[in-house]
């Protein structure tokens, strides 16, 4: 019994590390041990569809680490977009509850779900600003190990 027990977990193990994992780690994908491109990458994503939208992202927060003046430039164009929207996002809100409350205004909801829409895409964009080389390395290993266990997954259900 002893003896199926270990043949069992040796041919487990040896099955768990002969799939194609794809790892990312310090700036570069992985498979087996082999270093991959991120034109490989792309390819991947786009083949097995899977991971597309994270790697567009994690690429745009690879070249805002390498470029400051893109940083600069992004971070600014967020915050004034941020800020317009939610100025105009919270007076509609705010009016329309108090035209709701008080005056039973038929309008009160139309206006409370247009401000809340523009205070969520003023959400959206300060939650784009990156204002550090620390952040942007942190946003693109996130959006990287994102892609990484997505393009795992597609992998692993095609081969099943």
């Amino acid at each position: 019994m002893k003896l199926l027990t270990t043949i069992a977990a040796v041919l487990i193990s040896i099955s768990a590390f002969s799939q194609d994992y794809i790892e990312y780690e310090n700036g570069t994908f992985t498979q087996n041990g082999e270093e991959l491109s991120m034109e490989q990458i792309d390819d991947l994503t786009v083949f097995h569809k899977a991971g597309r939208g994270d790697f567009r992202r994690g690429g745009r927060f690879d070249r805002m680490y390498k470029d400051r003046y893109l940083r600069f430039s992004n971070n600014r164009l967020n915050f004034l977009g941020g800020a317009a929207t939610g100025y105009f996002g919270v007076l509609p809100a705010y009016y329309s509850v108090i035209g709701i409350k008080w005056f039973e205004d038929p309008s009160g909801p139309l206006l409370f779900g247009a401000g809340t829409g523009l205070c969520i895409v003023s959400y959206k964009a300060f939650s784009r600003i990156a204002l550090s080389k620390k952040g942007c390395l942190r946003r693109r290993y996130k959006k990287f190990n994102k892609v990484a266990d997505k393009l795992n997954e597609a992998i692993q259900s095609s081969n099943r």
